[in-house]
């Protein structure tokens, strides 16, 4: 598992007792009120939010993000024509969610008019905060902070008719500063931080329709998509090595215009019957992109004088998916299902690079095709036994070749792929409210492209759910195998995986959810890599993550006029158990190596929320949560100097309707 996977799942866990999402009781009249022909249902909550912060503020904001100020919390209007005939539309609804500086922004607009026409508008802000991999103590140089802005635009013409029309647009923009590390040709120079300014743009327009006749829904949609990358890179003051060293970046200039277009077609075919139900999607992409960049730079000291580097080219990315599915139903009890699926997809052009470094000189490298073809069928049948009892089970075969031509003097290399898979599962309900899904799947493939790819692997599944009335339990099992070996390493990893989940309402005021889950994950594989010349194929990683989370929530209603919600989120790694964090002994014989084999981590959010009705259109609330973020990662990691942070948030709000 990668460092980026577990700061995912530590941010996933931390919105499960988010304070900082809307007040979710409700406002105002419950059915609204009627003006002039129309419901209007409304609401708005503003309020404060404040933050506080120790530790790594870089590391606080990668992951969380939020800071002080006025914010519109969250809104919400709608206008539903009470015949359905209204003049202009019939019903029209606004959503907003965090605006005025949140790092996390969204409106949401629709509007219709029935017969006639039906308009989606869906925006959105995103802060991106990377602060860059800290190692061994040291900054990697590199840090992102930017903002994502998109926006889509959905008109479908006639929406309920047999025969509708869609137009689209969609754009998308990420700007911000950066810092890159630059390094020259020469492996044995040090790499120099660098400032540059990052923007992407993408624009794309879309038109379609869909037409129903004799039973058959045909849909389809043609697209154009633009993508845009243009940025520069240039520095005149002397630059010294991100590690320490004797050279300095003297000057340093590149500039890598990235420009491209994607048009695409979609086309998708329904038809459902008593017996027999099919559908088959086709899409194909012909991206075509062109690139230049170019480099140069001056370094100093004795290991100098200077680089230049010209990577151009064109290429071209075309891809083509479809599938058919058909199903089968002889009986209310016997279902058949057959799914053909085809993907190819080709990178290929004419893309050279070309370097100049003293006192190697001049060197050429070239790309020309790479090539993924897959075919893939599946078969699954599930039968009903009894109202208590089922069986389901499947045969899922796939064919992928791969061509990969690197220079014209060498030989095409081709490799072909086959997976057989089959799958065996039943659904037991011995008694009213208990399900027992247990089920599994074995595969086999002759020749795996890569080490992580699926070669003998078996997997095993078991879940459990029990439901009656406003009490609900559920629990879950999982283990992965899977062994491989390709021509220069070897792989293997094993997964086990443990979840369970409570809730439960015992009383109209009072609400319980917990849930717990832990899950194992090892793997092992060969170390082939160049060093000094050589390959060294001998050695092997070991990675070890032990990863538990767990969410408690509580939610209290007292006099019909409080809402108390008080929750905790807790996510910890404790990896390999190991108590020096250079290692335990085991593993690679490279130091630094040996020390990535685990990431430790600590998570930990308390939170507590509470809502006070004023009147029947006005609710004060206040909330607050506290974020405790550590990692131990390599000797000499701190609290204050290194990824680990403590944060509090909070808010005060008003919700209210007029």
């Amino acid at each position: 598992m990668t460092k980026g996977t577990l700061a995912f799942l530590v941010i996933a866990a931390a919105a499960n007792a988010q304070t900082t999402v809307p007040t979710p009781e409700p406002v105002g009249p419950v059915r609204g009120e009627n003006v002039a022909g129309y419901n209007i249902v409304n609401s708005v909550e503003t309020g404060y939010r404040w933050s506080t912060v120790g530790g790594n503020l870089d590391s606080y904001r990668s992951q969380v993000n939020y800071g002080d100020g006025v914010r519109l919390l969250s809104g919400f209007f709608s206008m539903n024509s009470l015949d359905g005939h209204g003049r202009f539309f019939d019903n029209l609804v606004l959503t907003a969610q965090g605006l005025g500086g949140d790092p996390y922004e969204s409106a949401i607009l629709r509007i219709e008019k029935n017969h006639l026409y039906r308009f989606d508008m869906n925006w959105r802000l995103n802060d991106y905060v990377n602060p860059g991999l800290t190692s061994d103590g040291q900054q990697s140089g590199n840090a992102f902070n930017t903002s994502y802005t998109a926006q889509d635009d959905d008109l479908v013409l006639f929406p309920q008719s047999k025969v509708k029309f869609f137009l689209g647009y969609s754009r998308g923009v990420q700007q911000g500063p950066s810092i890159t590390t630059v390094g020259s040709l020469d492996a044995s120079l040090d790499s120099f931080p660098t400032f540059s300014s990052i923007r992407d743009a993408r624009n794309e327009y879309r038109v379609g329709n869909e037409v129903q006749f004799f039973g058959i829904k045909l849909n389809w949609m043609h697209g154009w998509e633009d993508f845009k990358e243009d940025y520069s890179i240039q520095t005149r003051s002397p630059e010294s090595p991100v590690f320490g060293g004797a050279t300095t970046l003297n000057s340093f200039q590149r500039t890598n215009p990235y420009h491209g277009t994607s048009p695409y077609w979609r086309v998708a075919l329904f038809s459902d019957h008593k017996w027999f139900s099919m559908n088959g999607r086709f899409t194909y992409t012909g991206t075509k992109r062109a690139f230049v960049l170019q480099q140069n730079g001056l370094i100093g000291g004795a290991l100098g004088p200077n680089l230049q580097l010209v990577t151009l080219g064109t290429g071209d990315r075309p891809v083509a998916t479809g599938n058919l599915n058909l199903s089968f139903f002889p009986s209310s009890k016997f279902t058949i299902t057959n799914s053909t699926s085809v993907y190819n997809v080709r990178t290929e052009g004419h893309s050279e690079l070309i370097q100049f470094a003293n006192p190697v000189g001049f060197q050429t490298q070239y790309f020309l095709k790479l090539g993924i073809r897959t075919i893939a069928n599946q078969t699954d049948l599930n039968y009903s036994l009894a109202p208590w009892l089922g069986f389901f089970g499947g045969y899922h075969y796939s064919d992928r070749l791969i061509t990969n031509i690197l220079d014209p003097t060498l030989p095409v290399f081709t490799q072909t792929n086959i997976l057989h898979a089959g799958i065996f599962g039943v659904r037991i309900r011995p008694v009213q409210g208990l399900t027992i899904l247990l089920n599994g799947e074995v595969g086999r493939s002759n020749l795996p492209f890569t080490p992580k790819s699926d070669a003998n692997y078996h997997a095993l599944d078991a879940r459990v759910q029990y439901r009656r009335k406003s009490l609900m339990l559920s629990a879950y099992s999982q283990a992965n195998y899977n062994n491989n070996s390709t021509s220069l390493t070897a792989y293997s990893s094993h997964a086990r995986t443990y979840a369970a989940n409570l809730s439960w309402s015992p009383l109209r005021w009072l609400s319980f959810t917990t849930d717990y889950s832990k899950m194992h994950l090892d793997t092992l594989g060969g170390i082939a890599f160049f060093q000094g010349g050589d390959l060294p194929q001998s050695d092997h990683s070991l990675f070890i993550s032990n990863l538990q989370t767990g969410n408690l929530g509580i939610r209290l209603a007292f006099l019909r006029r409080v809402d108390l919600y008080l929750g905790y989120s807790h996510v910890q790694d404790t990896g390999d158990g190991r108590n020096n964090p250079l290692g335990s002994g085991f593993g690679p014989q490279i130091p630094a190596f040996q020390a990535a084999q685990t990431f430790p981590l600590r998570f930990l959010s308390p939170v507590g929320r509470l809502s006070l009705k004023i009147s029947n259109r006005i609710r004060w609330n206040v909330g607050y949560q506290y974020y405790g973020y550590h990692e131990n990662f390599f000797t000499g990691q701190d609290f204050t100097t290194d990824q680990a942070y403590r944060a509090a948030t909070g808010y005060t709000s008003i919700l209210w309707s007029f």
